[in-house]
């Protein structure tokens, strides 16, 4: 009898794990693809491991199970800043530089092919974020509204270019002391822009791929700015909360890929990795603010 509560707790969770995982298998059935994609697919499932693919899944599972143990809002205002937070982080943000790489992906992915993951994601949370809500918001959790004690736009908005810079700086130490160190990685983005431009070879881009990468900073600060209000009573949480966030995109080159061969996904998990990581732990301690709370 100890064990039922901790039990029936861990079958609500994995049944959210299925739920997902169907989800996102079905969705994924009935998107429009391109014949490359699909060619593609067809050939690295042949040898995936198809275990893996639940990694990303459960890793998502979690993220939101997380936020919403930790978090004083329910309801309507929870699904919304949850489902804000992890969409734009974890595909909105990923796809869109994904595709600033496209040229690298010729044969294998097109733009559209991108968008149609980023609405299988979307799909999967709108279904899947409500019922763990239903399951695991805390009992008697109100919506709150955080006042802060300094609260202006100005120190928001210097907050935000210290995310820019924080993440312009994790990016380049992971991609210049880990990532650019293998050839195999250099080769397969050798034709994109920002690829000649590190190594070297295409000055000219050196603004769009610095600015674009401090814009990319301070969106990802952008994204996770609902969890400020949403999680205020432990700032250990709130850090570890944006981490797992941002960390969920790295996760999707734990499982066979079809558009990156298998050492440029593995150089891809450890650099992802680690910048999000670095990138999330400084940015939650800039975000934390002391606050006084007020049940609405």
């Amino acid at each position: 009898m100890i064990l039922a509560a901790p039990v029936k707790h861990c079958l609500k969770f994995l049944l959210c794990v299925v739920l997902y995982t169907v989800v996102f298998m079905m969705v994924n059935a009935f998107m429009p693809y391109s014949q490359e994609f699909i060619d593609a697919n067809i050939a690295e499932q042949q040898s995936a491991a198809m275990l893996l693919l639940l990694v990303p899944i459960f890793w998502n599972c979690f993220t939101a199970y997380f936020i919403i143990k930790n978090t004083h809002f329910n309801g309507v205002k929870l699904f919304l800043r949850l489902l804000f937070v992890m969409f734009f982080v974890m595909f909105f943000i990923t796809y869109i530089g994904a595709m600033y790489s496209l040229i690298a992906f010729a044969g294998r992915i097109t733009a559209l092919d991108f968008l149609f993951n980023m609405i299988v994601g979307l799909i999967a949370l709108l279904v899947t974020i409500p019922v763990m809500i239903k399951f695991f918001q805390n009992k008697g959790a109100c919506n709150i509204t955080s006042e802060y004690i300094k609260n202006d736009l100005k120190a928001t908005v210097v907050k935000l270019g210290l995310c820019g810079i924080t993440y312009f700086v994790a990016y380049f130490i992971f991609a210049f002391f880990f990532q650019w160190r293998f050839e195999v990685f250099r080769s397969f983005y050798s034709a994109t822009q920002w690829g000649q431009t590190a190594w070297g070879g295409n000055i000219s881009g050196l603004f769009p791929f610095l600015s674009i990468t401090f814009i990319r900073g301070i969106l990802n600060g952008v994204f996770i700015l609902p969890l400020v209000s949403m999680i205020t009573k432990s700032k250990h949480k709130f850090v570890t909360a944006i981490c797992l966030v941002c960390i969920a995109p790295a996760m999707n080159h734990i499982p066979p890929n079809p558009i990156f061969p298998d050492m440029v996904r593995f150089v891809h998990l450890g650099g992802m990795t680690g910048t999000m990581l670095l990138f999330g732990l400084v940015a939650g301690n800039i975000l934390w603010r002391a606050k006084i709370h007020k049940e609405q």
